[in-house]
């Protein structure tokens, strides 16, 4: 990779800032793309089911948009799975430092961005166990009964119908792919 010099790095550093400031004329900006061709495919399956969804007045929005800013909510846990290499986990203090070093400071960011209570429903990974276990449950899978199984779980809360955007976590455990998600709105509309 060719290293920049002082005048490049300043002209595309000013460049991006021009870009971002235009970004925020003229209406709403372009979500980022999905990172991965399994987030692509997995953000159709959803959105398809989604769909469905709106059509039978169960949800506000006919799409959810691919919005990474609640990413550290399913992420920290996965990250943990990724470490250990193992689900189900038994959570220790280790872990711990992961989970709340992904969390640090993200509910003040939603809050701050999107309003209070925009966090909603959240799938593909178990609640602790008493024993403070946690698993991962949803195997990668674009399959039509597998996507609405978890978007069911994306909707077993209150908040979830009114979701706009879905945060979308991969993680890969003892070379398996699990799909995790969480769903949020913008209440400062």
């Amino acid at each position: 990779m060719k290293e920049l010099n002082r005048r490049e790095f300043l002209t595309l550093s000013g460049a991006a800032v021009v870009a971002l400031s235009l970004a925020g004329c003229g209406g709403p900006s372009t979500p980022p793309a999905p990172t991965t061709s399994k987030e692509t495919e997995l953000l159709t399956a959803i959105n398809k089911v989604w769909k469905e969804k709106f059509d039978a007045g169960l949800v506000d929005h006919e799409q959810l948009t691919l919005n990474q800013d609640a990413v550290g909510a399913i992420r920290c846990y996965g990250r943990v799975f990724e470490e250990a290499n193992e689900t189900p986990h038994t959570l220790k203090d280790p872990d711990h430092k992961i989970i709340f070093g992904e969390l640090n400071g993200l509910e003040d960011k939603i809050r701050n961005k999107y309003g209070k209570d925009s966090l909603a429903g959240m799938a593909g990974i178990s609640e602790p166990s008493p024993e403070n276990v946690v698993a991962l449950e949803d195997a990668y899978s674009c399959e039509d009964a597998a996507v609405r199984a978890f978007v069911a779980k994306l909707l077993d809360n209150s908040n979830s119908a009114k979701a706009e955007f879905i945060s979308i976590y991969l993680p890969v455990v003892q070379g398996k792919t699990y799909m995790t998600a969480v769903v949020f709105r913008n209440n400062k509309v």
